[in-house]
């Protein structure tokens, strides 16, 4: 072989060996800034006062903050920082109950009163057949427990036995589908598989994923337990937005839905959780590498919705290329995306529900070369911007009106009401009872109270339906002025 022929081999070689063991996402300097500079739009325009990005390929892993874990306090965020997962705490449930039945301790396609033979749901005002409903059911959300009705089932609270008053709380509850007809989401069922975790496993289901799932899988900073996170200084402060301000809030503490959405974590840990849903950690207790595919596989039993089956804990496309979750607390919001095909994980983790957590697309869309992206506000954000401007308008009318009635009863003489003017009367009185009624019962609706309705959504739904009542009070007592002519 001749000297060309080796060099040009060499340098072969070398251009083979640096493509397969390069990342197809090592960034580039132009898209680091754009992440960056997304991140510090979002939050400017959403309000939150802190964020934190991990992305995850199959040879690097990238991190970017922006803004405050502690906005009082001046404390900034970074990888360590620890934020309340919401619903993305639902794969690490899942992945443990899947180990138990792995271990051989239960079987998924068992009966959920096989381990809580008290539990019961009714459906059309008739019992259910329990021995049918399975832990499957509760795995894919096909029990009929949704959120729009049973939400107001999770009471508040933080003794270590509130999980078990949580599910108590669901005795004989209405499921709006006879269980395994469809899939619809409704958190509960996790914490009912959480509660089975605890009397099949006997521990309590805090150590339990800490102990059988968080430290073997090498996740030191996820937690299960609010103490032992606080108690490490790391967790962020959750905030809240109302009247265009970001306020620090200490929401209530719901440790009966820890299962379905009170896990903490990192960004550093939630990298490293990525890359084992992606098989590029290995590093890891050979039981889990086949539970992680398992929890990855979305149910077929039922109907997809939006295209979309949900796994165990993830929301799955059909060829299994994109898994998802997202997340929603009263102060936090989350959300993961993975690309199993491009060996890509994405996060996101934020301190305030108003931040829109579909930002993760865009940043998708830089990293596939599309740089020039731009935050778009969250309907939570856009919904309470427009009721607190509604509220503020809807309460100067309201003192417009009553001025002037006002003024005109003491500048004018009164006559007799009119037939038309008594119906024009009676018919704003009537508005004004029938919105002071919608006042009171508009939670119901979602099935809940007001003070579980304004603990997850803007109390500018309140305000806005206060200054409605009382502008039309005020049109009714402006109308009824108006019977005042000047002399």
């Amino acid at each position: 072989m001749g000297s060309k022929m080796i060099i040009i081999t060499i340098i072969t070689v070398f251009m083979l060996f640096v493509g397969f063991n390069t990342s197809a996402y090592a960034l580039t300097e132009e898209e680091s800034v754009a992440i960056q500079s997304l991140l510090e739009d979002a939050r400017r325009i959403s309000g939150t006062p802190g964020m934190s990005v991990s992305i995850q390929s199959r040879d690097d892993t990238y991190f970017f903050s922006s803004g405050y874990a502690n906005s009082e306090e001046g404390i900034l965020t970074n990888e360590n920082t620890i934020w309340e997962l919401a619903s993305v705490s639902k794969a690490f449930t899942a992945l443990g109950i899947l180990l138990l039945e792995e271990q051989g301790f239960l079987s998924m396609d068992d009966s959920v009163v096989e381990y809580l033979p008290w539990f019961s749901l009714r459906y059309q005002g008739q019992p259910v057949d329990m021995q049918s409903v399975t832990l499957n059911h509760f795995l894919h959300h096909t029990t009929g427990l949704i959120n729009r009705y049973h939400t107001q089932h999770i009471p508040e609270g933080n003794t270590p036995d509130m999980l078990q008053k949580t599910v108590e709380m669901l005795i004989d509850a209405e499921v709006v589908f006879p269980p395994g007809e469809r899939y619809e989401y409704g958190t509960v069922n996790y914490d009912v598989l959480g509660l089975v975790i605890e009397t099949v496993s006997g521990q309590s289901f805090e150590d339990f994923m800490e102990e059988q799932v968080f430290r073997p899988l090498g996740l030191y900073e996820t937690y299960a337990n609010r103490g032992k996170v606080q108690a490490t200084g790391q967790l962020a402060q959750g905030y809240r937005s109302a009247f265009f301000m970001t306020l620090p809030y200490d929401a209530p503490e719901f440790r009966g839905n820890t299962p379905a959405g009170y896990l903490f974590s990192s960004s550093q840990d939630i990298a490293r959780w990525m890359g084992i849903q992606l098989g590029i950690v290995e590093d890891i207790p050979e039981i889990f590498q086949g539970l992680i595919a398992k929890s990855h596989e979305g149910n077929r039993s039922v109907a997809a919705v939006d295209e979309l089956y949900y796994g165990a804990g993830w929301v799955v496309n059909a060829d299994q290329t994109f898994i998802q979750h997202a997340g929603g607390n009263p102060t936090f919001a989350t959300n993961i995306f993975l690309f199993p095909e491009e060996q890509l994980g994405i996060s996101l983790l934020s301190n305030s529900a108003s931040t829109n957590i579909d930002m993760l697309y865009n940043i998708k869309d830089i990293l596939d070369g599309n740089i020039s992206q731009s935050y778009q506000m969250s309907l939570m954000q856009i919904s309470d911007i427009a009721l607190s401007s509604a509220t503020i308008a809807l309460t100067l009318l309201a003192i417009l009106f009553f001025f002037l009635g006002v003024r005109r009863k003491k500048q004018n003489r009164k006559l007799p009401l009119t037939k038309k003017r008594l119906i024009l009367i009676a018919f704003w009185l009537v508005t004004t009872i029938f919105i002071g009624i919608l006042c009171l019962i508009l939670p119901t609706i979602f099935g809940a109270s007001w003070r579980s309705f304004l603990v997850w959504q803007t109390y500018s739904y309140l305000t806005a339906l206060i200054a409605l009542s009382l502008l039309s009070a005020s049109i009714t007592w402006f109308v009824y002025c108006y019977r005042y002519k000047c002399s």
